[in-house]
């Protein structure tokens, strides 16, 4: 990892706790299907206050995301405004298996600097082909050890405790895990109807648990399956109905 991407990635993060009162939300949406595969996606939101100030120092947010998670890495990128005015920067890329899930989660933090923000999501992911899935690990929002700022050489502003507390009020980091199946246990924030959420704090990681079971064939059958199946039953019925007339 380049100088100029550890640099971007504190900008980022330091530039809004020097604008004051506001905010970026980071959200790891991890999708799971019937079949053990699903998708990962990251979602930045960062208000329009803050998107202002970075305007005027001339930081690209959308650039600095592209960094930390590299370029060529094959994420695909969707930007848009909402309706309040804020940026939300959305990343997303499938994975086919556990496996997958695990070093895509662990890409978030590949590379980056101890000393430089990011989401660190160190955990195992295991799935089966009928959706069966179990995560353990740990999880956590780094925060930077400086602002990025520095005159002569000297870094100036707040770092250690005084800035972990800075970031915790303007940097909220959550997980979201969605499964096929029932949720059989977690230790997640919020878990119902197969999704299980977690909010990630800053600094010192949190134990992250799921076990969710798999899911019965018939979920795992196309929906244009199923039509034809009905299709095909209801003209049997049909036939059958004016056989015996």
């Amino acid at each position: 990892m380049t100088v100029m991407r550890r640099r971007m990635c504190a900008v980022l993060v330091g530039l809004s706790l020097l604008a004051g009162g506001c905010r970026i939300d980071v959200g790891t949406d991890v999708a799971f299907d019937a079949s053990g595969g699903g998708a990962v996606a990251v979602s930045v939101r960062i208000d329009g206050a803050t998107l202002r100030e970075l305007d005027r120092f001339g930081v690209d947010p959308s650039l600095d995301v592209e960094q930390t998670l590299g370029q060529d890495s094959g994420w695909t990128v969707e930007r848009r405004v909402d309706e309040d005015g804020g940026l939300v920067l959305t990343y997303s890329q499938p994975f086919a298996d556990g496996t997958e899930a695990t070093a895509l989660l662990r890409e978030l933090s590949d590379g980056v600097a101890p000393q430089d923000p990011a989401i660190r999501l160190d955990v195992v992911v295991v799935t089966t082909s009928r959706g069966a899935v179990t995560i353990d690990g740990t999880g956590a929002f780094a925060p930077p050890a400086t602002l990025g700022v520095s005159i002569d050489d000297e870094v100036v502003g707040p770092t250690g405790p005084q800035l972990e507390a800075l970031v915790a009020d303007s940097v909220r980091a959550e997980l979201v895990v969605r499964v096929a199946g029932r949720i059989v246990s977690d230790d997640a924030d919020a878990s119902e109807d197969g999704v299980a959420r977690w909010v990630l704090p800053v600094g010192a990681p949190r134990d992250i648990t799921l076990a969710a079971e798999g899911t019965g064939w018939w979920s795992r059958v196309p929906s244009w399956a199923w039509i034809v199946t009905l299709g095909v039953s209801g003209v049997l019925a049909v036939l059958a109905a004016r056989s015996r007339r």
